[in-house]
């Protein structure tokens, strides 16, 4: 489904829904809880519509705050200094005037909560299986490493730290509009080795043992599922016996990419790490981690497009609230 279009088409129906609701008016509104319903709705499809369509130039993240969260609360700002008063005033409220008076703490209070404390997303694609599908609505922590500021995302409270295997959303280094989520696997400093298929990180081999196998719609054939332990964490991942540890086919096809051109030393190409057919090994820059897919045959994560700057994360994953196709997901925590 193309959000741009639902975007556009809200964009589209909200001035009219405003229109018909002022057409319908036959006296003028002193109470901003009396505001017609058809015109709230208007100006709510116009603050959805321009979330969506403006996602496509920003991280939909931060625009929630600033669109849906701000600007009701400037609206009624700028009618309380214009002299409009939320009730029993003696200036009749224009629509836009009852619309802020009556939405903003609301609106505001979720785009705080959205921003700052949990943010529902949805998985797009098969590289967490088989621990997330398709279709998975999930929680994010937004605060479990520290309180950022919208659209620059630098901590301003600290509040915690990632860890080795935390499920992390975050912003696409090679497009920060994108949110992107993969497993931890080094923080600054480590050094990660993934060869034939074995993780190993700092020198401690994370025991991998094949405990049955996988199918899913994409694919024809079965691959094996995996019990990955780590010194703190178990999870499960997915090894496709006919797929070899690192495709050079990939990396040759983002490194053609023109964002990957201004990746600097993020990529692991320049950060000097040994990298073959077989897997690669290298230690992760200061204020950077790296992050590989628990579908790890079938993941472009950051064997491919490099290390995530501390800058970039966006939370911890930690519950699935909704799945339409498969209802006993609900609640399933993410380990």
């Amino acid at each position: 489904m193309n959000w741009t279009y639902l975007a556009i088409a809200a964009i589209a129906v909200g001035p009219i829904l405003i229109g018909i609701a002022r057409s319908k008016m036959r006296e003028p509104t002193f109470d901003a809880e009396q505001m017609p319903e058809l015109a709230l709705w208007g100006y709510f499809l116009l603050l959805v519509g321009s979330w969506g369509a403006l996602s496509a130039i920003a991280n939909p993240s931060d625009l929630f705050f600033l669109v849906i969260g701000v600007t009701p609360a400037v609206m009624a700002l700028v009618a309380r200094l214009k002299g409009y008063r939320a009730r029993g005033g003696e200036k009749a409220l224009p629509d836009w005037a009852a619309f802020g008076f009556s939405n903003w703490i609301v609106l505001l209070s979720i785009g705080v909560l959205k921003t700052f404390v949990i943010e529902p997303m949805q998985i797009p694609s098969s590289s967490m299986r088989p621990g997330l599908v398709v279709g998975d609505f999930i929680v994010v922590n937004k605060f479990a490493y520290g309180i950022r500021v919208p659209f620059i995302n630098e901590v301003i409270v600290p509040t915690g730290a990632p860890a080795r295997g935390d499920v992390v959303v975050f912003r696409y280094p090679l497009n920060t509009k994108i949110n992107y989520i993969k497993r931890l696997i080094g923080l600054p400093g480590d050094t990660v080795e993934y060869r034939n298929k074995q993780l190993s990180v700092n020198g401690i081999r994370y025991e991998s043992q094949p405990i049955g196998v996988y199918k899913y719609d994409e694919r024809e054939n079965s691959v094996n599922r995996m019990q990955e332990k780590t010194p703190s964490k178990t999870y499960q991942t997915l090894n496709d016996p006919d797929q070899q540890a690192y495709n050079l086919m990939q990396l040759a096809q983002i490194s053609m990419q023109p964002e990957f051109a201004s990746s600097g030393e993020r990529d692991l190409q320049s950060a000097n790490c040994q990298i073959d057919e077989t897997g690669f090994v290298c230690k992760v820059p200061a204020g950077h981690y790296l992050m590989l897919g628990d579908n790890r045959d079938n993941s472009s994560d950051g064997r491919y497009w490099g290390f995530v700057p501390e800058n970039h994360l966006a939370g911890r994953a930690f519950m699935i609230w909704m799945n339409f196709k498969d209802m006993s997901r609900v609640g399933t925590m993410i380990h």
